[in-house]
Order: C-alpha cells, then structure tokens, then sequence
C-alpha cells in the first residue's frame, strides 16, 4: 500500500517535472524567436548603418571636393575681377585716347570746311579776274581797231593795244588754270570732308559703343564680386555642414559599434536560449520516454496510432496495386510552375491526397489542441497536409505560406535530429512558422514511419498544452 503510493507520488512528480520541462522549453523556444526577431531587427539596422556610413562618407568626400571647388571658385572669382578691372581701365584709356582721335578728326573736318570756304572765295576772285581779263581784252580789241583807224599816228598805241591784248589772254589762261586747279582742290576737299563727316560719325558711333562695353564690364565686375560674396558664404556654410557630417559620421560610427556589440550579445543569448531549449526538451524527451505516464503520453501514443495506421494503409494500398512501392518512395521533386512559394510535385501526392489526408484530418480534428498532423519524408517533403493548410494557390504569397503549406519542403534542427533518430517517439519543441512573420511555439511529437520494413520518414503531431488559434 505504501509502496503503491510512493509510486504515484513519483509518478505525479515525474510528470509535473515533465510539465515543467515542456514549459520551460516552450518559453525558451519563444523567448528564443523574439531574441532571434530582435537580433535579425538588429543586423538589419546595422546593414542600414552600414549604408549610412557609406554615404556619410561619400558625402565627406563631396563635401571635401565642394570645398576645394568652392575655394577655385573664389580664386577664379579674384582673378576675374583683377582681370576685369585692368581690361575696364585700358578700355576707360582706350576711349579716352579715342575721344581724342575724334575731336581731331572733327578739327580737321572744320578745318576743311574752312579751306572750302577759301576756295570758294578764290574762285570768286578767279571769276573776276577773268572778267577783268575778258573785258581788257575786249579794250584791247578795240584799241586795236581804232589803231587801225588812226593809221602811222595810231601805230604807238597799236603796239601798247596789242601788248594789252596779250597780257589779257595771258591773264585768262592763268585764270583758267587757276579755276580747274580751284575746282579739283574743291572736288578733293568734299571728298575728304565727306569722308571725315563719315568717319566723325562712327567715331561717335564707336564712343557710345565703348560706353556700353564699360557698362557691361562694370556689371560683369560687379556679378563676379557678388559670386564671390556668395562663394565664400558657400564656403562657410560647406565647412559648417562637413562639421556636421563628421560628427554625425561619428555618432554613426559609435551607434553602429554598440549595436554590434549588442547584436553580438543577442546572439550569445539565443546560443544560450537554444542550448537551454535544447536541454529541456532532452529532459522532456526522456521523461516521456521513462515508462511513467505524462501530459504529453496521450500526444505520443495518438501519433503511434496514426503512424500504425498509415503504415498498414499503404502497404495494403500497395499490395492491392493502388499505388506502387516507387511511387510511395518518390523523391523527384518537380516544382509546380506559377507557385509562390515553389511547391513540388512527386507521383506519390495524387494517392497522398486521396488517401492519406482524410486520416490527417481525422487525426487533428480529435483534440482542439492540436495544431497539425502531417508526414514528412526523410528530406522533410509534404506531399499531402491537412485540408486547411492544402488550398490552391492565391496570388498572395503571404497567404500561400499560411494556407498551401502542402507539397513543400520544412526542414529544420528537429525534423533532421527526428530523421536520424531510431527511437519509437522523439518529442520536441519549436517555434511553428506561421508566415507572414508569425510563430507559434509548440510542442512536436515525432514517430518513425516504415513502409515494408524501410523508412520512409515521420508522422508528426503539432500541439499545444492549451488550445490556440493556429
């Protein structure tokens, strides 16, 4: 009687530790996945860091390159203006030398106005000089006739006519030398006038043109001082934004070392999380393992059922032809095209679907606890899943990951330990993806499965302590 109830207090002990331990892993398993979600949060922040250092540092560089720009400019700015000041005094020089051209040019066009008057008076003079002449020379004519009259007593005054007469028509022909050289001189002076007033007139045309040259350099000289006004204000703003830069490339620098370090420090954590997981779970294990029933007995002895079932199933399929031995060890994963995420078909899935998922299905729907019923073969590959988790694709791959989980690959730590595993049921814990980023930790049980004495891979059972909304 004593020793009947030593028993069941151990047996009560046992499995409370048993319930502890799956605990204990549970909330290892979770803990696990938010350090893991933090730590991957983390080295994508550092990636983006990285990034920010990269560019940070480009900017460095540019700015380094605007300065020394800048600082060209403003050298390029004070030797234009230099520049610009001596070519706006040669040209103030240059105009004033002009000017003074201009006013000579304009004297001498006076002067010749001047010298066309003269000629104008001498032939005047010419032309009464001929007058003279014309008139003399009609005395002389005349002198000459009445000399004639007058006979031997007129013959002195014929000599004096005829001398008069000569003189007259030497006059004349002076006179009309005089005229034609007169009217050349006066031809020659128009021309040169003509020309001088022409040339007086693009001299003024030229002085106002000069005029505007000096404006336009003046302005020039005074947008080239407003540059460099603004060159050096651009300078000091680009010294007061590398400041900024480095120190912000610093503080960078400084954050980034501290999240690595952190990042690194996560990462030890998980490793520590994982082994104590790990540990736990081993306890676990053995504890169900032990002969003394727990919780989870019930959980391992349906998945051996399940398993049984499904071995005698196949193999009776087999035996009747309704499948082939190759077709059930099919491992030629052929993706279905379109899928996202890629599913894979093998000639087992067709049987599989008929088949296996009613049994699956039947399985899962017997305990609200249970979160799935699968089998996986020894690469992990799903060939059929329960009926909620085996819709046809949508075109949101989000929902696919949640709801098409059949014809898939999952392998992870545990499925690989299961697969290498001989032992009659191995029972572990894991964080569930649930995609789009959703885990649910949860208890697995594992049993192998044979088909004709050769391992096909596991059935498995995924389950809560408390019934959950997968």
């Amino acid at each position: 009687m004593a020793s009947s109830a030593t028993g069941n207090a151990d047996a009560t002990a046992i499995n409370a530790v048993a319930r502890n331990c799956g605990s204990l892993a549970i909330e290892c398993s979770d803990v696990s996945g938010y350090v893991a979600g933090v730590s991957e949060r983390i080295s994508s922040n550092l990636r983006t860091l990285d990034r920010l250092e990269e560019v940070t540092g480009r900017l460095l560089a540019d700015q380094a390159s605007v300065a020394e720009s800048t600082d060209e400019a403003r050298l390029l700015a004070e030797q234009a203006r230099e520049k610009l000041a001596a070519g706006r005094a040669a040209i103030e020089d240059t105009i004033g030398i002009f000017s003074g051209l201009t006013d000579l040019v304009v004297q001498l066009g006076e002067r010749m106005a001047g010298f066309a008057e003269a000629m104008s008076r001498v032939q005047n003079v010419s032309a009464a000089i001929e007058s003279i002449a014309y008139k003399t020379n009609m005395l002389a004519l005349n002198a000459t006739i009445e000399a004639a009259r007058a006979g031997e007593a007129g013959r002195s005054f014929a000599v004096v006519a005829a001398e008069v007469k000569k003189l007259a028509h030497e006059t004349r022909s002076a006179t009309s030398e005089i005229a034609g050289t007169i009217a050349s001189l006066t031809r020659e002076a128009e021309a040169v006038t003509s020309e001088i007033e022409t040339g007086v007139g693009r001299s003024r045309a030229a002085q106002s043109g000069f005029a505007t040259l000096t404006e336009t350099v003046r302005d020039v000289s005074d947008i080239v001082a407003m540059v460099d006004r603004q060159t050096d204000g651009i300078a000091q703003s680009t010294a007061l934004i590398q400041q900024s830069v480095d120190s912000m490339k610093s503080g960078l620098s400084s954050f980034a070392a501290d999240a690595r370090e952190n990042g690194g420090e996560l990462h030890r954590a998980q490793d520590r999380l994982a082994t104590l997981e790990a540990l736990s779970g081993d306890m676990l294990d053995r504890l169900a393992s032990c002969g003394v029933r727990i919780d989870d007995t019930v959980f391992i002895e349906r998945a051996q059922a399940a398993a049984r079932e499904l071995q005698e199933m196949i193999e009776d399929a087999v035996a009747r032809g309704d499948v082939s031995e190759p077709d059930v060890f099919d491992t030629r994963y052929v993706p279905m095209p379109g899928t996202n995420p890629t599913q894979f078909e093998t000639r087992f899935c067709a049987f599989a679907d008929r088949r296996v998922r009613p049994i699956l299905d039947r399985v899962k729907a017997s305990d609200p606890r249970h979160i799935g019923c699968v089998m996986s073969d020894i690469n992990g590959y799903l060939p059929t899943h329960n009926s909620e988790r085996s819709q046809p694709q949508s075109s949101d791959p989000a929902w696919n990951a949640k709801y098409c989980r059949n014809r898939r690959n999952f392998i992870d730590d545990a499925t690989r330990r299961a697969i290498a595993s001989d032992q009659e049921a191995m029972l572990v814990t894991y964080r569930m993806n649930l995609g789009e980023g959703r885990y649910l930790p949860v208890k697995n049980v594992f049993v192998p499965l044979y088909i004709h004495g050769r391992r096909w891979g596991n059935f498995e059972i995924a389950y809560r302590d408390d019934e959950v909304a997968a």
